[in-house]
């Protein structure tokens, strides 16, 4: 099974964000997490991304193909802080 170019997007649009994404898969299960790798082209072996849940330090790998959307939720961490208004 392949990933659709849309899936493709977010996912690439998901890794180049630095904050949390929502991962919705194909069985209608989601997780929250920081999107820190992914391989969509391989040499060899099956397209992956891989994710850290919020609130956790695992490092877990996810067959790109069992990718239903890739939805950037959380604030971008990498982005300059901007003090509120007084």
């Amino acid at each position: 099974m392949t990933v659709s170019n849309d899936v493709a997007a977010q996912i690439d649009a998901a890794f180049d964000f630095r904050g949390h994404v929502t991962v919705r898969f194909a069985d209608g299960k989601t997780l929250e997490g920081y999107l820190f790798n992914r391989e969509l082209t391989p040499m060899t072996g099956e397209a992956y991304i891989e994710l850290i849940p919020k609130d956790s330090d695992q490092r877990l790998r996810f067959a790109a193909a069992s990718v239903q959307s890739v939805a950037i939720t959380g604030k971008d961490f990498a982005s300059p802080f901007v003090p509120p208004k007084p």
